[in-house]
């Protein structure tokens, strides 16, 4: 099948831009070996960070499976006042009511109990709250809330960590991004410096932008593909050797969540840093 024209000027565009790009890469191996470890350390530590939220996602997702409690009743509690609690609980929050009817045994007796279990574990507090409230004292029996607080305490717990987490994932996020093309743009601007006489010449004798652009846009693609891999397979090697966490599940959601991104954003960024470096090369007045 034969391509069309605006086709192959595309296809020969982007085989030269890849061949020269790879020798580029070669030329300034150790400066590009640096870059591509710098980039790798960034994206490693973002990876970390992932981690550590997806973590405390998970154990909040395993606590809320399990987040229920139970509440004793008034031995002759009204039918209508405790209607009106669950029908208050159901209406305002996200959970789940059974009634437990109470048992007498030979040596002790078991009330009545209001069953509550939690399908958003945010509003354990608020639910502990509402059942506090003077309003449904005849409703609620003689019950020490000490045990409910303690859970109460730890939920707020892993809910701070989640949102330091979210609001670290989104600051490193910033900085690998600016601190991507930051470096990207420095060892490119090293790089076209020793070859800015090539760039004037080719210049000189009508050579168009995109061709010239076109190696070191490729060589910044590759420079943050490497340094992707390099920051993936790093962490895979060390979220083996931890047991403590579930390392499998973290695993799984970098991978359907997360490395493809990565690896796509760090081969852009690398690119970006090399446009802006050479961007000055391309349009300045030839003298």
């Amino acid at each position: 099948m034969k391509l069309p024209q605006g086709l192959k000027y595309w296809q020969a565009w982007f085989m030269r831009s890849l061949k020269e790009g790879s020798v580029g890469i070669w030329r300034n191996a150790f400066l590009s070996l640096t870059t591509v470890l710098l980039g790798a350390l960034i994206l490693f530590l973002l990876n970390f960070i992932f981690a550590i939220k997806f973590f405390t996602d998970y154990s909040l997702k395993n606590l809320e499976s399990r987040a229920d409690f139970t509440v004793p009743l008034r031995e002759e509690v009204e039918v209508f006042a405790l209607d009106g609690l669950k029908n208050k609980l159901n209406n305002t929050y996200d959970v789940t009511i059974d009634i437990w009817k109470g048992a007498n045994f030979s040596t002790f007796s078991v009330p009545a109990r209001l069953h509550i279990k939690f399908n958003d574990i945010t509003q354990v507090e608020a639910v502990l709250e509402t059942l506090q409230k003077l309003t449904y004292d005849e409703v609620i029996g003689d019950w020490d809330p000490k045990g409910e607080r303690d859970f109460v305490n730890l939920v707020g717990k892993l809910m701070e960590i989640r949102s330091g987490t979210e609001t670290v994932t989104l600051w490193l996020l910033v900085l690998f991004i600016s601190g991507g093309i930051l470096l990207a743009f420095n060892t490119f601007r090293m790089m076209i410096f020793a070859r800015r006489e090539e760039i004037f010449i080719a210049r000189l004798v009508g050579a168009t932008s995109k061709f010239i652009a076109g190696p070191f846009l490729i060589e910044g693609f590759f420079l943050g593909l490497l340094s992707a891999i390099i920051a993936i397979f790093s962490f895979i090697f060390i979220l083996q050797k931890i047991t403590v966490i579930p390392a499998g599940d973290i695993f799984l959601y970098l991978w359907e969540n997360i490395f493809s991104y990565e690896i796509l954003s760090a081969g852009f960024i690398g690119s970006l840093g090399a446009w802006i470096a050479i961007k000055k090369y391309l349009y300045q007045r030839l003298s």
